[in-house]
């Protein structure tokens, strides 16, 4: 099992359009055996990526190539022990939803901006 976690700057964005991401990101991760988690803050993305190291590593090709964001950078990847979303081809996370994840999250991408 493997795991990546990106950070990346969305384009002008509206609910919808977010939306979109997540429906498309949950079909092809179904299909893949991916899952992981998407979180939108501020007009940043962090997505949290976890399956089978060739298909996370490819699905991360096909991401740093899409022109709905730029500036992808890698913030952590590696093997795993287990998954952290076995249950969700694609969570959620975004500020209008506020919880103890992602204020963690929050807290954990802030100090990764040097």
């Amino acid at each position: 099992m493997y795991n990546l976690v990106y950070k990346s700057i969305a384009k002008t964005f509206s609910t919808s359009q977010v939306n979109e991401i997540l429906v498309e990101s949950r079909d092809f991760n179904s299909k893949h055996d991916i899952t992981g988690c998407l979180i939108y803050h501020e007009g940043v993305f962090i997505q949290y990526l976890e399956g089978g190291a060739k298909d996370v590593l490819d699905l991360f090709e096909r991401i740093k190539v899409d022109d709905r964001h730029y500036e992808v950078k890698l913030l952590s990847n590696g093997n795993i022990y287990s998954r952290e979303f076995d249950t969700w081809s694609m969570a959620f996370l975004f500020e209008e939803i506020p919880n103890e994840a992602f204020e963690y999250i929050k807290l954990m991408v802030s100090s990764n901006d040097g």
